[in-house]
């Protein structure tokens, strides 16, 4: 009996994160309010405060399940191991740019994480963070371009602090940029070839001074 109610606890935790994405990706996250999420999720406000602390405790939720899913493939083009660091670092991205284009919950989940609607404490507490993570996604890149030095894959004078940035601003502008103007090019079609450029700017730009 005691797992079932663990698993129907999990199943409900799980269909509040659902509600709280579509209702999110709708109203924007300034202007939703946790009524609006149990009504959506047809819970109770108890309910959604039994698995979270508040509104902000939701949206690290939908952070955390971006990461979860993408965490196998992040440690695989970041293992000192890895024969080929760029090629799993490409993987990476081609498997999430084919996500976004697919899944239309991926793409509801990043309209909420690139949400502008309007500030509140919890768009505040979502923006520092995304601060966080992009700093400790700049340092995986970091050991990634280390480790395809090290493979002969990239110059041996690469200045890896600057490639890394460079990389981090490189997908980042991609994947913001098609979230809010998806018209404007095809990512899933045309990802190869933007990180086919990246690779290339990586192998014959940002030298190391002195």
């Amino acid at each position: 009996m005691a797992r079932k109610t663990k698993e129907e606890a999990l199943a409900t935790r799980n269909s509040i994160v659902d509600a709280a994405v579509r209702v999110f990706a709708v109203k924007g996250v300034a202007r939703t309010s946790l009524d609006d999420i149990a009504r959506e999720a047809g819970v109770t406000r108890g309910a959604i405060y039994w698995h979270f602390a508040n509104k902000a405790g939701l949206l690290n939720a939908l952070w955390d399940q971006i990461l979860q899913f993408y965490a196998p493939m992040t440690q695989a083009s970041e293992a000192q191991d890895e024969p080929d660091p760029l090629g799993k670092m490409k993987n990476l991205y081609l498997t999430f740019f084919t996500g976004l284009v697919e899944d239309p919950r991926q793409q509801q989940l990043f309209r909420v994480l690139f949400d502008d609607s309007g500030p509140s404490k919890e768009s505040e507490a979502m923006r520092l963070r995304h601060i966080q993570i992009r700093r400790e996604r700049l340092l995986g890149i970091q050991i990634t371009l280390t480790n395809a030095k090290a493979k002969g894959q990239l110059p041996p004078n690469l200045d890896v602090r600057q490639g890394a940035i460079s990389v981090l601003v490189f997908i980042y502008g991609l994947i913001a940029s098609w979230i809010t103007t998806p018209e404007m090019f095809d990512i899933k079609k045309e990802g190869e070839r933007f990180l086919e450029g990246m690779f290339q700017m990586l192998r014959t730009g940002f030298p190391e001074q002195g």
